[in-house]
């Protein structure tokens, strides 16, 4: 099977309330993503972050995800139940093997780490070989998504979070600004995980007042926590309870896989804006390849 990378940056100015991940984004004649099971299984990696104390970060995770099965509960037709903790340092799909959507936080950064000309970086395969985080320097967190390049249909769905270069925290105010740096918030991690886990069942950006899918963040957010109208009015238009989820075509499966990535985020500095800079690629899935990130 070979499949041509194709890179398609996310046109920003959308303000609708929300947006639907494409095959190829922003482009209403490409297949919207979506999973078609109705239970979800997600893991988080044992190891945590060392850098979080004691298990908060897993509590964290556990109640981004817990606000969108609320609406879900509510309104939708999907269970998103957390699996045990699993030693799990890979992410991707594997065809013909079990695969877990793993949640995991890289504390190493391959940039600095391993040489520049190691294969790995051709392969796109640095972050699994050698547990490290192998995309932008400037990145707090991306979705690794699997899905059928056709039908949308998911299969597979992974987060990692950036802690080679961020600090990430779990306590509730106040922010982070120089001379105070401890018992304050930086980089929230049900704050950024509540954003990743809706491109983890398929929504995009928005620029959308007040939008948890909204492609800016300042450190010492925690407005994300909460999951605003137009996000929780996708979960009930696009996995109504009673019906199928809905694909924004007529789906074709086709088995012709791509991963796709996202979300990115850059920026420095105590007040710093930053923004969400998400690339979307399609790749050979058998070498897990993602061509670049912006």
């Amino acid at each position: 099977m070979t499949l041509a990378p194709i890179l398609v940056a996310l046109a920003l100015g959308q303000s609708d309330p929300y947006v639907r991940s494409r095959v190829k984004a922003g482009d209403a004649t490409t297949q919207c993503l979506f999973w078609t099971a109705d239970r979800i299984v997600w893991n988080q990696d044992a190891a945590g972050n060392p850098g979080t104390p004691g298990d908060t970060e897993f509590e964290a995770i556990r109640r981004s995800f817990r606000s969108w099965q609320d609406i879900f509960e509510d309104c939708g037709n999907l269970t998103l139940q957390e699996g045990p903790l699993i030693n799990e340092r890979k992410t991707g799909y594997v065809r013909n093997q079990e695969n877990h959507n793993v949640v995991l936080y890289r504390t190493s950064d391959c940039h600095a780490t391993v040489s520049a000309d190691d294969k790995c970086w051709d392969d796109d395969t640095c972050g699994n070989q050698y547990d490290c985080w192998d995309d932008d320097e400037g990145t707090i967190a991306i979705t690794l998504t699997t899905y059928d390049k056709r039908s949308g249909i998911i299969y597979d769905s992974d987060i990692t979070f950036n802690a080679a270069r961020y600090t990430f925290t779990t306590v509730d105010s106040p922010g982070c600004f120089p001379p105070v740096t401890t018992n304050c918030v930086s980089t929230d991690v049900q704050n950024a995980a509540t954003h990743e886990v809706g491109h983890f069942f398929g929504l995009d950006h928005t620029r959308a007042a007040g939008s948890v899918m909204f492609p800016s963040a300042s450190v010492g957010e925690t407005s994300k926590r909460t999951i605003d109208a137009g996000s929780r009015g996708f979960v009930c238009s696009a996995y109504a309870k009673g019906g199928p989820s809905q694909a924004c075509m007529h789906p074709a499966i086709s088995e012709d896989l791509g991963p796709k990535a996202g979300c990115t985020a850059t920026g420095a500095g105590a007040g710093a804006s930053l923004p969400l800079l998400s690339a979307w690629v399609v790749a050979r899935v058998l070498r897990r390849r993602r061509e670049a990130t912006s």
